[in-house]
């Protein structure tokens, strides 16, 4: 039985995502004109650094800058500037920006990653903006609805009937696509110095329209393809908020089951690491006998699908094997 819709919530959300906000796509403030133009002309005068930092901070001391939140997190507060980029904050706030540099953009092969600085200002970082008009979904429970005071069960009811029923929904080219970046990311990294994505706040990826984007920023790990399929399924099924986990529910089995299957097929797709350290194994179990409601086992599915990438060395023909495998677990 679906558990019926709150709407206070998504009051609440409209709110915030669009209160003081133009009501059109595509919008772009003076700040961003002249950062696209010093951006252009990879250049940093004189002037632009007081011109960036007297545009930032006229924005910033608009009465409707702080209410303009699109999320929040360990590193800082995202705010947006207009429909092109946002500003992250430190949690401790700020009162001034001035202009830094123009960092290296070291991950523009990224199709799904918005996280990467593409300013510096003291006390701020400027990003891309993930969607416009704020109109995107995060995964698992966002901090503001945590933040709002929710009662439990308007928060168990969003999760369920609206965040799993819409990533439920979204098509497998979205999952390839982080999944190719997965692939992408842990390949830039060399012996013990390499790269992920931040796994620790599902609400680092975002869903946006029919597509998953990543946020916040790239971390260095001594571990190789760190950016593995264990990783997938819990950012996206197993965790709901930092330290906070899902729990089984009989009428989230059948998207759940879709979610999973969408995401062993991206990562099948390249060859992604399953995930080989105990704690993976933990998630896997979490996610195929627990949340799922699956009863074949997780090692033998683990056993099956490491089979499958070990000895169909073609793409298609081991998709093939693994949608039919998937689709026969009860």
């Amino acid at each position: 039985m679906k558990l019926t819709n709150i709407s206070y919530y998504n009051s609440y959300q409209l709110y915030q995502n669009n209160k003081n906000t133009p009501g059109f796509s595509g919008y772009k403030s003076k700040f961003s004109k002249e950062l696209d133009n010093v951006i252009k002309n990879n250049t940093v005068k004189t002037d632009d650094i007081r011109n960036l930092s007297k545009l930032l901070n006229k924005f910033w001391n608009r009465p409707e800058a702080k209410v303009r939140v699109l999320g929040s997190g360990t590193h800082g507060t995202v705010y947006k500037i207009d429909d092109e980029y946002v500003i992250k904050v430190p949690n401790s706030g700020s009162d001034y920006f001035y202009f830094e540099d123009l960092p290296k953009q070291k991950f523009q092969g990224l199709k799904t990653y918005y996280g990467e600085v593409i300013a510096n200002f003291t006390y701020g970082k400027i990003l891309k903006n993930v969607s416009q008009n704020g109109s995107h979904m995060q995964a698992g429970i966002p901090d503001k609805m945590i933040s709002a005071g929710l009662r439990n069960e308007d928060i168990k009811d969003y999760y369920l009937n609206t965040y799993l029923a819409r990533l439920a929904k979204l098509p497998q080219r979205a999952y390839d696509a982080i999944a190719s970046d997965f692939d992408k990311l842990n390949k830039t990294g060399k012996g013990y110095e390499n790269y992920t994505f931040d796994f620790k706040n599902p609400n680092n990826f975002v869903l946006v329209g029919k597509r998953i984007r990543i946020t916040d920023l790239i971390g260095k790990t001594t571990i190789k393809n760190a950016n593995s399929t264990a990783e997938m399924l819990s950012i996206l099924l197993e965790k709901t908020h930092i330290n906070q986990f899902a729990q089984f529910e009989k009428d989230a089995i059948q998207p759940r089951r879709e979610i999973f299957n969408k995401i062993v097929l991206a990562s099948m797709k390249y060859n992604l690491d399953l995930g080989t350290y105990p704690t993976d194994k933990i998630i896997w179990k979490t996610i195929i006998n627990d949340l799922c409601g699956i009863k074949t086992s997780y090692q033998e599915v683990l056993s099956t699908l490491l089979k499958y990438q070990k000895e169909v060395n073609q793409a298609s023909q081991r998709l093939k094997l693994t949608k039919n495998y998937l689709d026969s677990l009860s």
